[in-house]
Protein backbone atom coordinates (compact mmCIF):
# COMPACT_ATOMS: atom_id res chain seq x y z
CA UNK A 1 0.00 0.00 0.00
CA UNK A 2 1.28 3.65 -1.19
CA UNK A 3 1.82 5.79 1.55
CA UNK A 4 -0.92 8.85 1.62
CA UNK A 5 -3.35 6.65 -0.26
CA UNK A 6 -6.22 4.37 0.83
CA UNK A 7 -6.61 1.26 -0.84
CA UNK A 8 -9.81 -0.70 -0.05
CA UNK A 9 -9.23 -4.39 0.29
CA UNK A 10 -12.06 -6.85 -0.95
CA UNK A 11 -12.69 -7.98 2.14
CA UNK A 12 -13.95 -4.23 3.36
CA UNK A 13 -15.61 -3.64 -0.03
CA UNK A 14 -17.74 -6.63 0.86
CA UNK A 15 -18.47 -5.72 4.38
CA UNK A 16 -19.75 -1.67 2.96
CA UNK A 17 -21.64 -3.55 0.34
CA UNK A 18 -24.85 -3.76 2.64
CA UNK A 19 -24.58 -0.33 3.85
CA UNK A 20 -24.40 0.79 0.32
CA UNK A 21 -27.37 -1.12 -1.16
CA UNK A 22 -29.42 0.19 2.11
CA UNK A 23 -28.37 3.82 0.99
CA UNK A 24 -29.39 3.38 -2.41
CA UNK A 25 -32.79 1.71 -1.35
CA UNK A 26 -33.55 4.74 1.52
CA UNK A 27 -33.00 7.18 -1.76
CA UNK A 28 -35.18 5.55 -3.74
CA UNK A 29 -37.44 5.29 -1.32
CA UNK A 30 -37.27 9.12 -0.34
CA UNK A 31 -37.24 9.78 -3.93
CA UNK A 32 -40.51 7.78 -4.77
CA UNK A 33 -42.22 9.64 -1.95
CA UNK A 34 -41.16 12.64 -2.91
CA UNK A 35 -42.58 12.13 -6.35
CA UNK A 36 -45.75 11.06 -4.90
CA UNK A 37 -46.26 13.99 -2.75
CA UNK A 38 -45.66 15.83 -5.67
CA UNK A 39 -47.96 14.70 -7.88
CA UNK A 40 -50.81 15.27 -4.59
CA UNK A 41 -49.91 18.43 -4.01
CA UNK A 42 -50.77 18.96 -7.64
CA UNK A 43 -54.00 16.78 -8.39
CA UNK A 44 -54.87 19.20 -5.29
CA UNK A 45 -54.39 22.21 -6.33
CA UNK A 46 -56.04 21.31 -9.56
CA UNK A 47 -58.79 20.18 -7.60
CA UNK A 48 -59.51 23.57 -5.90
CA UNK A 49 -62.85 24.76 -8.49
CA UNK A 50 -61.33 28.55 -7.98
CA UNK A 51 -59.14 29.61 -10.41
CA UNK A 52 -55.64 29.99 -8.90
CA UNK A 53 -52.41 31.16 -9.90
CA UNK A 54 -49.13 32.49 -8.97
CA UNK A 55 -47.46 35.48 -10.37
CA UNK A 56 -44.21 37.99 -10.12
CA UNK A 57 -44.84 41.78 -9.51
CA UNK A 58 -44.76 42.51 -13.66
CA UNK A 59 -47.92 40.41 -14.05
CA UNK A 60 -45.95 37.10 -15.19
CA UNK A 61 -47.97 34.12 -14.24
CA UNK A 62 -45.51 31.49 -12.73
CA UNK A 63 -48.30 28.73 -11.90
CA UNK A 64 -51.31 27.46 -12.44
CA UNK A 65 -54.17 25.62 -11.87
CA UNK A 66 -56.56 23.54 -13.93
CA UNK A 67 -59.60 26.06 -13.42
CA UNK A 68 -57.58 28.62 -14.59
CA UNK A 69 -56.73 26.87 -17.56
CA UNK A 70 -60.46 26.06 -18.04
CA UNK A 71 -60.99 30.05 -17.64
CA UNK A 72 -58.75 30.69 -20.62
CA UNK A 73 -59.62 27.91 -22.39
CA UNK A 74 -55.68 26.68 -23.09
CA UNK A 75 -53.21 24.05 -21.08
CA UNK A 76 -51.52 24.84 -17.74
CA UNK A 77 -48.27 24.61 -19.29
CA UNK A 78 -49.09 27.07 -22.05
CA UNK A 79 -50.34 29.80 -19.43
CA UNK A 80 -46.07 30.12 -18.12
CA UNK A 81 -44.48 32.82 -19.02
CA UNK A 82 -48.26 34.63 -20.26
CA UNK A 83 -49.65 37.71 -18.60
CA UNK A 84 -52.30 37.23 -15.41
CA UNK A 85 -54.52 39.76 -17.14
CA UNK A 86 -54.49 38.13 -20.88
CA UNK A 87 -55.04 34.59 -19.54
CA UNK A 88 -57.85 35.98 -17.12
CA UNK A 89 -59.64 38.65 -18.85
CA UNK A 90 -58.35 38.53 -22.18
CA UNK A 91 -56.84 42.13 -21.82
CA UNK A 92 -53.70 44.56 -22.65
CA UNK A 93 -53.28 45.88 -19.89
CA UNK A 94 -53.95 45.42 -16.03
CA UNK A 95 -57.46 44.55 -14.92
CA UNK A 96 -59.83 47.14 -13.71
CA UNK A 97 -59.93 47.43 -10.55
CA UNK A 98 -56.26 45.40 -9.79
CA UNK A 99 -54.75 45.48 -6.39
CA UNK A 100 -51.70 43.43 -6.96
CA UNK A 101 -49.40 46.33 -6.65
CA UNK A 102 -50.83 46.98 -3.59
CA UNK A 103 -50.09 43.70 -2.47
CA UNK A 104 -46.54 43.60 -3.07
CA UNK A 105 -46.28 47.47 -1.32
CA UNK A 106 -48.13 47.33 1.50
CA UNK A 107 -47.40 43.02 2.35
CA UNK A 108 -50.89 42.57 3.15
CA UNK A 109 -53.93 40.31 1.96
CA UNK A 110 -55.82 42.30 -0.29
CA UNK A 111 -59.49 41.10 -1.29
CA UNK A 112 -61.24 43.14 -4.14
CA UNK A 113 -63.90 42.52 -6.62
CA UNK A 114 -62.89 41.89 -10.23
CA UNK A 115 -64.98 41.80 -13.63
CA UNK A 116 -63.96 39.29 -16.29
CA UNK A 117 -65.29 41.06 -19.54
CA UNK A 118 -64.63 37.69 -21.49
CA UNK A 119 -67.06 35.93 -19.50
CA UNK A 120 -68.87 38.55 -18.08
CA UNK A 121 -68.52 37.19 -14.56
CA UNK A 122 -67.94 39.10 -11.52
CA UNK A 123 -65.19 37.59 -9.08
CA UNK A 124 -63.98 38.28 -5.98
CA UNK A 125 -59.82 38.13 -5.72
CA UNK A 126 -57.89 37.24 -2.63
CA UNK A 127 -54.10 38.51 -3.18
CA UNK A 128 -51.14 37.34 -0.64
CA UNK A 129 -47.28 38.39 -0.87
CA UNK A 130 -45.40 35.38 -1.42
CA UNK A 131 -41.63 35.78 -0.42
CA UNK A 132 -38.70 33.40 -1.55
CA UNK A 133 -35.84 33.85 1.03
CA UNK A 134 -33.20 32.06 -1.07
CA UNK A 135 -33.97 34.49 -4.46
CA UNK A 136 -35.00 36.79 -2.54
CA UNK A 137 -38.19 37.67 -5.09
CA UNK A 138 -41.67 37.87 -4.30
CA UNK A 139 -44.44 37.18 -5.70
CA UNK A 140 -47.99 37.17 -5.52
CA UNK A 141 -50.65 33.92 -4.98
CA UNK A 142 -53.98 35.37 -6.41
CA UNK A 143 -57.21 33.57 -6.09
CA UNK A 144 -60.77 33.89 -8.00
CA UNK A 145 -63.75 32.92 -6.73
CA UNK A 146 -66.94 33.22 -8.66
CA UNK A 147 -69.31 35.91 -6.73
CA UNK A 148 -71.67 36.56 -9.78
CA UNK A 149 -74.67 34.90 -8.36
CA UNK A 150 -74.70 36.65 -5.06
CA UNK A 151 -73.92 40.27 -6.45
CA UNK A 152 -77.08 39.66 -8.43
CA UNK A 153 -78.99 39.01 -5.43
CA UNK A 154 -77.08 41.20 -3.70
CA UNK A 155 -78.16 44.43 -6.34
CA UNK A 156 -81.82 42.18 -6.55
CA UNK A 157 -82.00 43.16 -2.29
CA UNK A 158 -80.85 46.52 -2.54
CA UNK A 159 -83.23 46.95 -5.16
CA UNK A 160 -86.30 45.96 -3.40
CA UNK A 161 -85.74 47.44 -0.29
CA UNK A 162 -85.35 50.66 -2.05
CA UNK A 163 -88.44 50.13 -4.26
CA UNK A 164 -90.06 49.04 -0.79
CA UNK A 165 -89.26 52.22 0.69
CA UNK A 166 -90.38 54.83 -1.96
CA UNK A 167 -93.11 53.01 -2.67
CA UNK A 168 -94.64 53.93 0.53
CA UNK A 169 -93.40 57.44 0.22
CA UNK A 170 -95.02 57.71 -3.31
CA UNK A 171 -98.20 56.24 -1.97
CA UNK A 172 -98.78 58.73 0.31
CA UNK A 173 -97.76 61.37 -1.73
CA UNK A 174 -100.04 60.33 -4.67
CA UNK A 175 -103.26 60.26 -2.59
CA UNK A 176 -102.44 63.76 -1.30
CA UNK A 177 -101.85 65.60 -4.53
CA UNK A 178 -105.15 63.66 -6.35
CA UNK A 179 -108.09 65.08 -4.86
CA UNK A 180 -106.76 68.63 -5.86
CA UNK A 181 -105.22 67.59 -9.12
CA UNK A 182 -108.75 66.54 -9.97
CA UNK A 183 -110.22 69.73 -9.05
CA UNK A 184 -108.11 71.31 -11.51
CA UNK A 185 -108.69 68.72 -14.44
CA UNK A 186 -112.51 69.50 -13.83
CA UNK A 187 -112.38 73.45 -13.42
CA UNK A 188 -110.24 73.36 -16.28
CA UNK A 189 -112.55 71.44 -18.77
CA UNK A 190 -115.65 73.66 -17.40
CA UNK A 191 -113.87 76.38 -18.48
CA UNK A 192 -112.88 75.19 -21.80
CA UNK A 193 -116.83 74.50 -22.40
CA UNK A 194 -117.62 78.18 -21.82
CA UNK A 195 -114.91 80.09 -23.13
CA UNK A 196 -115.06 80.76 -27.13
CA UNK A 197 -112.33 79.18 -29.35
CA UNK A 198 -110.73 82.18 -31.00
CA UNK A 199 -110.80 83.58 -26.93
CA UNK A 200 -106.92 84.52 -26.23
CA UNK A 201 -107.24 82.80 -22.89
CA UNK A 202 -108.86 79.47 -24.71
CA UNK A 203 -105.25 78.12 -25.53
CA UNK A 204 -103.67 78.95 -22.14
CA UNK A 205 -106.75 76.73 -20.77
CA UNK A 206 -106.24 73.87 -22.99
CA UNK A 207 -102.34 73.77 -21.60
CA UNK A 208 -103.78 73.79 -17.94
CA UNK A 209 -105.52 71.01 -18.97
CA UNK A 210 -102.69 68.91 -20.79
CA UNK A 211 -100.20 69.38 -17.86
CA UNK A 212 -102.84 68.62 -15.08
CA UNK A 213 -103.20 65.02 -17.29
CA UNK A 214 -99.26 64.87 -17.77
CA UNK A 215 -99.45 65.24 -13.93
CA UNK A 216 -102.54 62.73 -13.43
CA UNK A 217 -100.44 60.25 -15.43
CA UNK A 218 -97.73 60.51 -13.15
CA UNK A 219 -100.06 60.04 -10.15
CA UNK A 220 -101.39 56.71 -11.44
CA UNK A 221 -98.11 55.68 -12.45
CA UNK A 222 -96.77 56.34 -8.57
CA UNK A 223 -99.96 54.72 -7.67
CA UNK A 224 -99.40 51.68 -9.29
CA UNK A 225 -96.23 51.25 -8.19
CA UNK A 226 -96.51 51.88 -4.29
CA UNK A 227 -99.39 49.33 -4.16
CA UNK A 228 -97.83 46.38 -4.96
CA UNK A 229 -100.66 44.70 -5.37
CA UNK A 230 -100.17 40.73 -4.93
CA UNK A 231 -100.93 38.21 -7.95
CA UNK A 232 -104.51 37.42 -7.48
CA UNK A 233 -104.90 33.68 -7.94
CA UNK A 234 -108.53 33.33 -7.74
CA UNK A 235 -108.60 34.47 -11.59
CA UNK A 236 -107.12 31.14 -12.65
CA UNK A 237 -104.55 30.97 -15.42
CA UNK A 238 -103.69 33.89 -17.65
CA UNK A 239 -102.87 32.99 -21.56
CA UNK A 240 -99.57 34.88 -22.12
CA UNK A 241 -99.60 34.64 -25.68
CA UNK A 242 -103.01 36.60 -25.90
CA UNK A 243 -101.66 38.96 -23.60
CA UNK A 244 -98.74 40.04 -25.86
CA UNK A 245 -100.50 39.94 -28.86
CA UNK A 246 -102.64 42.38 -27.43
CA UNK A 247 -99.67 44.25 -26.41
CA UNK A 248 -97.62 44.22 -29.33
CA UNK A 249 -101.00 45.53 -30.92
CA UNK A 250 -101.60 48.13 -29.02
CA UNK A 251 -98.20 49.50 -29.04
CA UNK A 252 -98.33 49.85 -32.91
CA UNK A 253 -101.64 51.21 -33.56
CA UNK A 254 -100.81 53.97 -30.95
CA UNK A 255 -97.07 54.62 -32.41
CA UNK A 256 -96.29 56.86 -34.66
CA UNK A 257 -93.56 57.88 -36.37
CA UNK A 258 -91.37 58.41 -39.90
CA UNK A 259 -90.43 55.32 -40.73
CA UNK A 260 -92.12 51.77 -40.19
CA UNK A 261 -90.75 49.84 -37.63
CA UNK A 262 -90.90 45.47 -38.42
CA UNK A 263 -92.41 43.36 -35.47
CA UNK A 264 -92.23 40.19 -35.59
CA UNK A 265 -93.99 37.71 -32.90
CA UNK A 266 -92.15 34.00 -32.27
CA UNK A 267 -94.47 32.52 -29.98
CA UNK A 268 -92.50 29.11 -29.56
CA UNK A 269 -93.67 28.00 -26.48
CA UNK A 270 -96.02 25.41 -25.77
CA UNK A 271 -96.68 26.05 -21.91
CA UNK A 272 -98.14 29.46 -21.87
CA UNK A 273 -100.45 29.90 -19.14
CA UNK A 274 -99.24 31.57 -15.74
CA UNK A 275 -101.14 32.82 -12.70
CA UNK A 276 -102.11 36.60 -12.93
CA UNK A 277 -104.27 39.54 -14.18
CA UNK A 278 -104.43 39.48 -17.91
CA UNK A 279 -104.51 43.19 -17.05
CA UNK A 280 -101.13 43.36 -16.00
CA UNK A 281 -99.39 41.69 -17.83
CA UNK A 282 -100.54 43.32 -21.11
CA UNK A 283 -99.53 46.52 -19.08
CA UNK A 284 -96.09 45.03 -18.62
CA UNK A 285 -95.41 43.92 -22.44
CA UNK A 286 -97.18 47.03 -23.70
CA UNK A 287 -94.69 49.26 -21.76
CA UNK A 288 -91.54 47.01 -23.29
CA UNK A 289 -92.99 47.62 -26.27
CA UNK A 290 -93.72 51.28 -26.35
CA UNK A 291 -90.37 51.70 -24.92
CA UNK A 292 -88.35 49.65 -27.68
CA UNK A 293 -90.64 51.45 -30.62
CA UNK A 294 -89.32 54.90 -29.37
CA UNK A 295 -85.88 53.68 -29.10
CA UNK A 296 -86.36 53.64 -32.87
CA UNK A 297 -86.43 57.06 -34.28
CA UNK A 298 -86.02 56.36 -37.83
CA UNK A 299 -87.56 52.32 -37.89
CA UNK A 300 -85.98 48.73 -37.25
CA UNK A 301 -87.21 45.52 -35.92
CA UNK A 302 -89.27 45.16 -33.29
CA UNK A 303 -88.96 41.21 -32.20
CA UNK A 304 -91.18 38.83 -29.27
CA UNK A 305 -89.51 35.54 -28.56
CA UNK A 306 -91.42 32.77 -26.25
CA UNK A 307 -90.14 29.70 -25.04
CA UNK A 308 -90.58 26.98 -21.86
CA UNK A 309 -87.44 26.54 -19.68
CA UNK A 310 -87.44 24.70 -16.32
CA UNK A 311 -85.38 25.15 -13.08
CA UNK A 312 -85.46 23.09 -9.65
CA UNK A 313 -88.64 21.28 -11.25
CA UNK A 314 -90.21 24.29 -11.61
CA UNK A 315 -91.61 25.04 -15.45
CA UNK A 316 -91.37 28.66 -16.48
CA UNK A 317 -92.35 31.29 -19.65
CA UNK A 318 -89.65 32.82 -21.26
CA UNK A 319 -90.16 35.97 -23.00
CA UNK A 320 -87.66 38.29 -24.77
CA UNK A 321 -88.72 41.49 -26.36
CA UNK A 322 -85.63 42.97 -28.31
CA UNK A 323 -85.11 45.93 -30.43
CA UNK A 324 -82.38 47.45 -32.96
CA UNK A 325 -82.68 50.90 -31.75
CA UNK A 326 -80.39 53.22 -30.02
CA UNK A 327 -79.14 51.43 -26.68
CA UNK A 328 -78.54 52.04 -23.33
CA UNK A 329 -75.58 53.46 -21.90
CA UNK A 330 -73.37 51.22 -19.90
CA UNK A 331 -73.84 53.30 -16.53
CA UNK A 332 -77.72 53.64 -17.21
CA UNK A 333 -78.15 49.89 -16.75
CA UNK A 334 -78.34 49.85 -13.28
CA UNK A 335 -80.31 52.19 -12.88
CA UNK A 336 -83.19 51.90 -15.46
CA UNK A 337 -85.47 49.71 -12.76
CA UNK A 338 -85.34 52.91 -10.29
CA UNK A 339 -88.17 55.07 -9.94
CA UNK A 340 -88.06 58.11 -11.78
CA UNK A 341 -85.11 57.59 -13.34
CA UNK A 342 -85.36 58.13 -17.31
CA UNK A 343 -82.83 59.04 -20.30
CA UNK A 344 -85.85 61.03 -22.26
CA UNK A 345 -86.74 64.61 -22.71
CA UNK A 346 -88.52 66.29 -20.04
CA UNK A 347 -92.56 65.74 -20.36
CA UNK A 348 -91.61 62.63 -22.51
CA UNK A 349 -91.13 60.16 -19.40
CA UNK A 350 -91.93 60.06 -15.54
CA UNK A 351 -89.06 57.15 -14.84
CA UNK A 352 -92.05 55.28 -13.48
CA UNK A 353 -92.75 52.80 -16.15
CA UNK A 354 -89.95 50.25 -15.65
CA UNK A 355 -90.48 50.55 -12.24
CA UNK A 356 -93.74 49.37 -12.14
CA UNK A 357 -92.85 46.33 -14.70
CA UNK A 358 -90.37 45.49 -12.28
CA UNK A 359 -92.75 45.46 -9.03
CA UNK A 360 -95.21 43.63 -11.61
CA UNK A 361 -93.06 41.10 -12.52
CA UNK A 362 -91.86 40.51 -9.32
CA UNK A 363 -95.54 39.97 -7.96
CA UNK A 364 -95.94 37.40 -10.47
CA UNK A 365 -92.78 35.17 -8.94
CA UNK A 366 -90.64 36.35 -11.84
CA UNK A 367 -87.61 37.61 -12.75
CA UNK A 368 -86.50 40.58 -15.96
CA UNK A 369 -83.00 41.36 -17.41
CA UNK A 370 -81.67 43.59 -19.45
CA UNK A 371 -78.49 43.24 -22.13
CA UNK A 372 -77.80 46.69 -24.33
CA UNK A 373 -75.31 47.75 -26.84
CA UNK A 374 -75.33 51.51 -27.71
CA UNK A 375 -76.01 51.58 -31.40
CA UNK A 376 -77.10 48.10 -31.06
CA UNK A 377 -80.01 47.55 -29.80
CA UNK A 378 -81.50 46.09 -26.03
CA UNK A 379 -82.77 42.92 -24.85
CA UNK A 380 -85.34 42.65 -22.05
CA UNK A 381 -85.38 39.33 -20.76
CA UNK A 382 -88.47 38.07 -18.66
CA UNK A 383 -88.66 34.93 -17.16
CA UNK A 384 -92.19 33.66 -15.11
CA UNK A 385 -93.57 30.99 -13.73
CA UNK A 386 -96.25 28.78 -14.94
CA UNK A 387 -99.02 26.57 -13.57
CA UNK A 388 -100.24 23.21 -14.77
CA UNK A 389 -103.29 22.75 -16.31
CA UNK A 390 -105.99 19.80 -15.11
CA UNK A 391 -103.58 17.21 -16.94
CA UNK A 392 -101.18 18.01 -14.22
CA UNK A 393 -97.90 17.69 -17.29
CA UNK A 394 -97.82 21.62 -16.79
CA UNK A 395 -98.56 22.06 -20.51
CA UNK A 396 -101.53 23.50 -22.70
Amino acid sequence: MTKGYFCMTSSSAKKLQPELNQSKQDTDELLHFVENLKKQWVATIDAIPDPFIIVSKDYKIQKANAAMAEISGANIKSLIGKNCYQVFAGRNSPCDNCHMQATTKNKKQEVYEIRNKMTDRWYEVVSKSLSNVESKSESILQIYRDRTETIKLQHQLAQQEKLASIGQLAGGFAHEINNPLGGILVFAQMLLRELDKNSPQYQDVVEIELAAQRCKSIVEGMLDFARQRPVRGKDGPTNFHEAIESAVKYACVGHNQGKRCDTFLKLQATNFEGQGDKNRVIQVLLNLCTNALQAMPTGGTLTVVTANSEKKGSKFLEIEVSDTGTGIKKEHLRKIFDPFFTTKEPGQGTGLGLSVVHGMIQDMGGSIEVESALGRGTTFRIQIPLVSTAGGDGTT
